[in-house]
């Protein structure tokens, strides 16, 4: 079992109160005084710790703890489509060892009733963090705050840079520890003014394979065949 901690709180031998809602989570699978547990806070730590019931809560012990490297960054800027399924992305994006995940305001998002928006952005950020209880990473996927595909171009981000486009080269079979950064388009597709935009910044146009995906489906496609790049780059 995982239990997260408050971000850079945690050190070896200290005693950390547990969150109301980690708590919770707690009583539903059934934990008990005395059980080790693994912790995590999505800045870093990968330690262990010994569970104490309180009256009103939960305490652990940390009985280890030490601090990972960042990840090499993987930037996924997706263009935000209806919030549910932008939700589901973001879920299994993390899962992936997406290190930050953008979403982008195109030109085809603007009519989606459905479309994520800023108030929303603060309940992506918690899947993110609860994504690690399922998949054991040290560090949280960033999710940033909506911005348009005018004003992220804008940021001239370090390293590779990619778009996802049907009728571009095949993706790298190999990649270093570089920062990658990938656009995914909504549904439809990003408009050739907006693919002319990204090729004149600098970015690829990478095609993900033969078939026509969602959006969401796009993007954790390319953020698996960077994860399996890197693979390949760095341990042979």
């Amino acid at each position: 079992m995982r239990v997260l901690l408050p971000p850079g709180t945690a050190g070896q031998g200290e005693r950390c109160r547990v969150s109301e809602e980690e708590g919770n989570h707690l009583r539903v699978r059934r934990a008990a005084s005395g059980e080790v547990v693994e912790l995590r806070d999505g800045a870093g730590l990968v330690g262990t710790g010994r569970l104490t019931s309180l009256p009103r809560g939960w305490e652990v012990e940390v009985v280890e703890a030490r601090r990972e490297r960042r990840p090499p960054a993987l930037t996924l800027a997706a263009a935000a489509g209806d919030r549910e399924r932008f939700g589901w992305l973001v879920e299994k994006a993390a899962e992936l060892g997406v290190t930050r995940v953008v979403p982008l305001e195109t030109e085809r998002t603007a009519g989606v009733a459905s479309r994520l928006r800023d108030g929303q952005v603060e309940k992506l950020r918690r899947v993110a963090l609860e994504t690690l209880k399922q998949c054991g990473a040290a560090w949280a996927c960033e999710v940033a705050d909506p911005m348009s595909l005018e004003s992220f171009i804008a940021t001239v981000p370090e390293g590779t840079r990619w778009v996802a486009d049907a009728g571009g080269a095949a993706s790298p079979a190999s990649l270093n520890t570089e920062p990658v950064t990938v656009v995914i388009g909504p549904e439809g597709g990003l408009t050739r003014d907006e693919i002319d935009r990204l090729r004149a910044a600098g970015y690829l146009p990478v095609t993900l394979g033969p078939f026509t995906l969602r959006y969401e489906t796009a993007a954790l496609a390319a953020a698996a065949l960077v994860a399996a790049a890197r693979q390949r780059g760095i341990h042979g």
